[in-house]
């Protein structure tokens, strides 16, 4: 037979839960595990783990997590304190805020994002973080110009 845990032993790493494709929640879903969506979410979902939202998945939402990997679809904020993974299938609107951020080729992501850094806030509002170490030029904004307007197809995308 399996380990038996009381209620306030059992470690998170043991707690695993999935939303099955065809299923639709409206709420808010709280977890201390890790957690799978690939079905419908409309509310939050907070994990103290890792979330992965499937292909076949759409948040319509705001997500909080350690970790996320993000495959389906998400309408709403996305809150990783360490990594969040957008893979190619991927198509997110809203903000995201982040220590890390891997977007990998095809994924689509119309909104914000704000990286978490280990600096004083104050020195980011003051423009004083990279004033040294990289000056504004004309060829950063030229780059920005040849890689077209992005938001262009973004209403396209979620419809």
């Amino acid at each position: 037979m399996g380990t038996k845990y009381n209620n306030d032993e059992i470690p998170a790493s043991v707690l695993h839960n999935a939303l099955a494709f065809g299923t639709t929640v409206k709420g808010d879903v709280t977890t201390d595990g890790d957690f799978r969506l690939d079905g419908r979410l409309e509310g939050t979902i907070s994990c103290g783990g890792k979330i992965v939202i499937g292909e076949t998945a759409e948040v319509e939402g705001d997500i909080i997590s350690v970790n996320a990997e993000i495959f389906g679809k998400v309408v709403g904020s996305i809150k990783t304190s360490e990594v969040l993974v957008l893979k190619p299938t991927a198509i997110i609107k809203g903000i995201i805020t982040t220590q890390a951020l891997v977007v990998e080729p095809s994924a689509k992501f119309s909104g914000t994002c704000n990286m978490t850094l280990e600096t004083d806030d104050s020195e980011i509002s003051h423009g004083n973080l990279f004033s040294e170490s990289m000056p504004a030029t004309s060829s950063l904004t030229e780059g920005y110009a040849a890689m077209g307007n992005i938001s262009d197809d973004n209403d396209k995308l979620f419809k």
